[in-house]
């Protein structure tokens, strides 16, 4: 379950960042996630950088040294991080030497569907083993034990290893699968595994509905977070419509 951590409409303009900071730190340290509310809207996500920017010494910097990154739902497209349908269970940047300890995502636009879609939701690895164990025991070895291969476009040669480590996590079904296809690795169970870690994550994960301005925080060591499917609705068809859109920061380290 998400955690909560409100905000008065005034606190971010009047000095309130360090005590919010500590309120976020205790969740954190308790939940691995949490869900920050009553943020004053901005259309660029600025309220939800300096909530973070408290929160976290180090944001990781993208290409041109950008922080924050932006995605806009869209019905013409079948990028992950745009498209309508509902996404898998999945930790960020997953191929990476070193990835970043924390995902934070602040809703500048609702789904034009919510509360029934755009949703996100949060399987913490400890919970999920747990459920594992007894549903798909296979499937919590393939998690713990198997030495398995991911790969994207950022990292064509791919990542091989184990994908808990020292109760940390890296998962990525699409990295998983293309590995499977391009590299001929990982087991031909593989997509049973998948099928049945996504029905694990449902099982111990909540549906948490953002409004604007509201973001949520969530380890990207110990937990996997999933979007679920979105709706955009048209003004002048094809291409004036109403969509999701979040704005995203990573970070090197927790809330502390």
């Amino acid at each position: 379950m998400a955690l909560e951590a409100s905000v008065a409409s005034n606190s971010v303009a009047f000095g309130g960042l360090s005590d919010l900071r500590k309120r976020i730190a205790q969740k954190w340290r308790e939940h691995d996630h949490v869900v920050v509310r009553e943020l004053p809207l901005c259309a660029e996500g600025t309220t939800g950088l300096l909530v973070a920017a408290a929160c976290f010494r180090e944001l990781k910097r993208y290409r041109g040294g950008k922080i924050v990154k932006h995605f806009r739902m869209s019905p013409w497209t079948k990028a992950l991080s745009h498209t309508l349908a509902g996404g898998f269970f999945h930790t960020d940047l997953n191929t990476s030497d070193m990835p970043p300890a924390a995902t934070a995502m602040q809703c500048l636009e609702r789904d034009p569907g919510a509360p029934g879609y755009g949703q996100l939701r949060v399987a913490r690895i400890r919970e999920l083993l747990l459920h594992l164990d007894m549903s798909h025991p296979d499937g919590r070895r393939f998690l713990t034990h198997q030495r398995v291969t991911m790969m994207n476009e950022m990292s064509p040669l791919g990542w091989e290893g184990a994908m808990v480590q020292g109760g940390l996590i890296r998962f990525h079904p699409e990295s998983l699968l293309a590995a499977q296809k391009h590299l001929g690795r990982n087991p031909p169970e593989l997509e049973l595994h998948l099928k049945k870690i996504h029905e694990a994550a449902l099982d111990v994960s909540v549906p948490i509905d953002l409004e604007p301005g509201e973001m949520l925080l969530v380890s990207n060591r110990r937990a996997l977070h999933q979007r679920g499917e979105c709706t955009v609705r048209f003004r002048v068809f094809p291409g004036d419509y109403d969509a999701r859109r979040v704005s995203v920061f990573h970070a090197h380290d927790e809330p502390a």
